[in-house]
């Protein structure tokens, strides 16, 4: 989240993102469709009867995915290591095998093709000297995390996910893996036996990866275009790439984006790409879809880039020069927020109050380049902007993505 991000600033500069043609986006629903689960004749397993994992073990042996130890043991209650995790999940998901590894301590290792093709597709990572540690144990939370990047929900919540209720008394919005793990919950692909303790920095056993594996493989992946939306109904009927038609069915429990950002179903149109991931059971828990951009999605942009201090209605109040509308019940929290960014309480009343013009011009101007330095943007952008010169503002602004894409072109 963009907890220093220029609250007034942004919000003010709106007007002129707004008079940008709509143009369509990429983002969660463009990413390349969930691999397929592979499949493979059964071998038996010495270790397993009985054990709560047994089903879910017993169905990665048939697929192929796991055959145990030499010894004809499975070992459900070990830890599972990164090279084996990598294994399992590349052989689950179908991940096509690769010797293209950049990892220090994975040449010729035997698990370089599964960690080059999870690497490859950015589901698993290494550490900062260039090692992977292929014999580490996976935490719970690393495990959870490679599931949501497996179901490409791996961005899910970075803009909301601290205004989800923690499921787990140890796992809340402000570890790491809090979005990752609450991403696993909705999928209910988290073993029962967890409780209300999620313990995310204990080892991962085997037979809880197969559970959660074996999951995840059983889940409910749709991708297509949308044909009809109903709120009336809850449906999205879509058209996929076999050119079939799908009815997804959402529910109060069915997390909705549009263009990245939190939305509902009467947000998402007609001819939107569409996205969706459900449990194993048939329930739609994401759906994630991309179309044109709308001012609704700045406005829900904006709000989010705030941490919801600012509402999306009072965003678009600013956004049409009604600050008073707008001003109602903000201005303390504001307040508060841009003397945390380092302005004096005068300085921060002064841009409340829109008395931009009241500040002496140092104070512009170290105000200026101060809120420069938070949002990367110039300080002659920002009094363009806060002198209500939209002119001026549009050319620095022109000025600033000519030399971004110049940057660019010039770095390729």
């Amino acid at each position: 989240m963009a907890s220093k991000k220029l609250i007034i600033a942004a919000s003010l500069a709106l007007a002129i993102i707004l008079s940008v043609a709509a143009v369509p986006t990429m983002g969660y629903a463009a990413e390349a469709a969930a691999p397929k689960p592979v499949s493979a004749p059964r071998a038996e397993l010495s270790d397993v009867t009985g054990h709560w994992a047994e089903g879910a073990i017993n169905t990665l042996v048939k697929m192929g995915v796991v055959a145990g130890y030499p010894d004809g043991s499975f070992r459900p209650e070990a830890p599972v290591t990164r090279a084996e995790l990598a294994k399992i999940v590349a052989r689950t998901f179908g991940y096509a095998p690769t010797v293209d590894t950049k990892f220090a301590d994975m040449e010729a290792h035997w698990a370089e093709p599964f960690v080059s093709a999870l690497d490859t597709a950015e589901v698993v990572t290494g550490y900062p000297d260039g090692t992977f540690r292929p014999s580490q144990n996976v935490s719970r939370a690393e495990l959870a995390t490679i599931m949501a990047r497996v179901a490409q929900l791996g961005k899910v919540g970075v803009a909301d996910a601290s205004s989800w209720t923690p499921t787990f008394r140890d796992v809340d919005s402000t570890h790491w893996a809090f979005r990752h793990v609450e991403v696993a919950r909705r999928l209910d692909i988290i073993p029962i036996h967890f409780g209300l303790v999620f313990e995310p920095d204990r080892p991962a056993t085997r037979g809880e990866t197969a559970h959660m594996v074996k999951s995840l493989a059983e889940s409910e992946f749709a991708r297509g275009t949308a044909l009809q939306v109903s709120p009336k109904t809850e449906t999205i009927n879509l058209k996929n790439a076999a050119g079939n038609t799908q009815v997804i069915q959402v529910d109060p429990e069915t997390v909705i984006y549009r263009n990245g950002v939190v939305s509902d179903l009467e947000s998402v149109h007609k001819n939107d790409s569409i996205y969706a991931v459900g449990t194993g059971y048939g329930a739609t828990r994401f759906v994630m879809a991309e179309g044109a951009i709308t001012k609704e999605d700045i406005t829900k942009k904006v709000s989010a880039l705030t941490d919801g201090i600012i509402t999306p209605d009072q965003v678009d109040a600013i956004s049409r020069g009604k600050w008073n509308e707008a001003r109602n019940g903000m201005s303390p929290a504001l307040a508060q927020r841009l003397v945390e960014m380092g302005l004096t309480d005068e300085e921060a009343q002064a841009l409340l109050d829109q008395e931009w013009n009241a500040l002496p011009e140092l104070a512009q101007r170290r105000l200026a380049m101060a809120l420069s330095e938070e949002i990367g943007v110039s300080p002659e952008l920002i009094e363009a902007v806060m002198n209500r010169d939209w002119k001026s503002a549009r050319s620095y602004a022109e000025l600033e993505v000519a030399e971004i894409l110049l940057s660019r072109f010039l770095n390729m």
